[in-house]
């Protein structure tokens, strides 16, 4: 292939030598037809340069396609596949600054689909979707200004080549690139770094400016694959889960973690939903070695000089009444409504305090009583 492209450059050039000048409008090798600028098949293969797309996307009306070829639907398939550029230009007359490029590898055949796309400045992912009756791997060319001018370079078989619109099609689902094994280490943003996949940098994300070094879309999930467990990060429309599950696929999934994307709230064992009145809700123990409760108020009040101390009488009949100190929860309301372990140390500590002043006033009747004694000894004497 290679030296037949440089025979055809030479006749070019020889063809140039003389006054006389030739155009053609097509140029077909190894073929009797052409719908492109320059079509070659060689070694069973075609390759076309510059094939055009016929039409333009909507402007700003949603998304559109351009169907590569038929996929794979469980009927066993000749070859079908598209390897190359689809090149096109975005925006209106007088403002035909913005490229649309793709570079594409697709191929069906036999049972399978497999294929990759990479796009240059402008987002676009390989899709699977219905046209007639019929599902496609396709090229989505994402909401926006209208693009025009398509074309396609490289190599292709039995493929189909069509601009179509959103609403003509059915099923578009995201395609999954394959294959999906990469030799070696990959560095993206950083030069080689002893491991599989290293990220660095990306788009700058909140007025913070943290930067945004992978995306992953809605309903979008990492795992982690061990020898019985594996563990996976995923994310819904609106929260954030951390779970596990047997490796062997067998079980249901156990959302450990679970972010509410609403509020912040975060459950760990609650399953997928956290108790919206907390910040932090636990199902289980917490075992830690120190932990700090900050409080906005104290018990010290209890000796301030305006503070009324009950009488001994009033928590004699109370604690008959209540079957409890006062000022202390009940045990049918702990049951119900759990203790907050901060105000219950600071109701606890009210009634160390108030138990000192009671002592104290015991022992200053105490001391009154044995002078009284005292004095009684001395007239028996």
């Amino acid at each position: 292939m290679k030296f037949l492209r440089i025979a055809i450059v030479a006749l070019l050039i020889q063809a140039n030598a003389f006054a006389q000048k030739v155009t053609y409008d097509t140029i077909g090798i190894g073929v009797t037809a052409t719908a492109a600028r320059l079509q070659i098949l060689d070694n069973g293969r075609f390759y076309v340069a510059n094939k055009a797309i016929t039409g333009q996307t909507e402007d700003a009306q949603g998304a559109n396609y351009i169907l590569l070829h038929e996929s794979y639907n469980g009927t066993l398939s000749i070859d079908r596949h598209v390897s190359g550029k689809i090149t096109a230009v975005r925006g209106n007359a007088g403002s035909f600054n913005r490229r649309f490029a793709v570079e594409i590898n697709t191929s069906t055949a036999y049972n399978a689909n497999i294929g990759t796309l990479t796009y240059f400045g402008e987002a676009s992912r390989l899709v699977t979707l219905t046209y007639n009756s019929k599902t496609y791997l396709a090229v989505e060319i994402l909401n926006g200004s209208t693009v025009h001018s398509f074309s396609f370079t490289g190599y292709l078989n039995n493929a189909t080549l069509q601009l179509v619109t959103d609403n003509v099609v059915t099923g578009v689902t995201a395609f999954i690139a394959s294959p999906t094994g990469i030799q070696g280490n990959l560095s993206v943003g950083i030069q080689s770094e002893a491991a599989r996949l290293v990220v660095s940098g990306g788009p700058s994300w909140t007025t913070n400016n943290w930067t945004k070094s992978i995306k992953l879309y809605n309903a979008s999930a990492i795992e982690f694959t061990g020898a019985t467990k594996s563990f996976g990060i995923g994310a819904s429309a609106s929260s954030l889960y951390f779970s596990r599950v047997n490796s062997d696929g067998s079980g249901a999934a156990d959302y450990s973690i679970t972010v509410d994307g609403t509020n912040g709230n975060v459950g760990i064992g609650t399953g997928i939903n956290t108790p919206s009145m907390y910040k932090l809700a636990v199902e289980g123990a917490i075992g830690a070695r120190k932990v700090k409760v900050m409080q906005g108020t104290w018990a010290d009040f209890v000796f301030h000089d305006d503070y009324k101390l009950p009488s001994l009488h009033e928590v004699e009949s109370f604690v008959k009444t209540n079957k409890h100190l006062p000022g202390i929860p009940s045990e049918a309301e702990v049951i119900k409504e759990g203790v907050d372990v901060g105000e219950m140390n600071k109701l606890l500590l009210q009634k160390v305090e108030e138990l000192t002043l009671y002592i104290i006033d015991l022992k200053k009747e105490s001391l009154k009583q044995q002078e009284k004694i005292a004095q009684l000894e001395k007239k028996i004497q």
